[in-house]
């Protein structure tokens, strides 16, 4: 005859193998999902760009805009990726790469009041260098302040960010403002 204790000690036993390899799966997996979880936020970054106001100037017939918002500036820097700001009144625009020269232009593409992020590719290869005194003045982790060409007039004026990153084109919000 058996021992009714034998058979709940077995029974008791196998339920605390099978909470105890519960438990070891459950951290496993946790574990298998912490870094895979880590390894899709690291390569699906997309840099928030914000533009919160423009503060327009002339002095002696020349004009500036300083601009504050998120850049992303660490990333800009450091990885590199191809920051530009772009400023127009109706189709004429200047384009400031963070890292290069100004371009001046005119184009389609902004007729609408906009830039739109299917538009940015054929965009960023519009216009001419500008002149040497059309440039980024300034560009620190929340401000950017740039020169502006002498074709632009005054009134309303159209100011966007956009980054050319791995998976497309990212562009903020436009703020409009009045040149002086």
């Amino acid at each position: 005859m058996k021992n009714p204790n034998d058979i709940r000690m077995r029974t008791v036993g196998g339920c605390a193998r099978a909470v105890r390899g519960a438990i070891s799966l459950a951290i496993v997996a946790g574990l298998a999902l912490g870094l895979i979880a880590r390894e899709v936020r690291a390569a699906a970054t997309t840099p928030t760009l914000i533009l919160t106001t423009a503060a327009p100037a002339v002095v002696g017939g020349a004009r500036a805009v300083a601009f504050e918002g998120r850049f992303d500036f660490p990333n800009a820097l450091e990885v590199g990726y191809p920051l530009e700001l772009v400023i127009f009144q109706g189709a004429h625009f200047v384009r400031y790469p963070i890292a290069g020269t100004a371009h001046v232009g005119d184009s389609a593409a902004l007729l609408a009041g906009h830039l739109d992020e299917d538009d940015v590719p054929t965009f960023d290869l519009e216009g001419a260098e500008a002149p040497a005194d059309v440039r980024i003045v300034t560009f620190v982790p929340d401000r950017l302040r740039v020169t502006l060409p002498a074709t632009f007039t005054a009134g309303r004026v159209t100011a966007v960010l956009f980054a050319s990153v791995p998976h497309g084109a990212v562009v903020s919000n436009p703020i409009v403002f009045l040149l002086p």
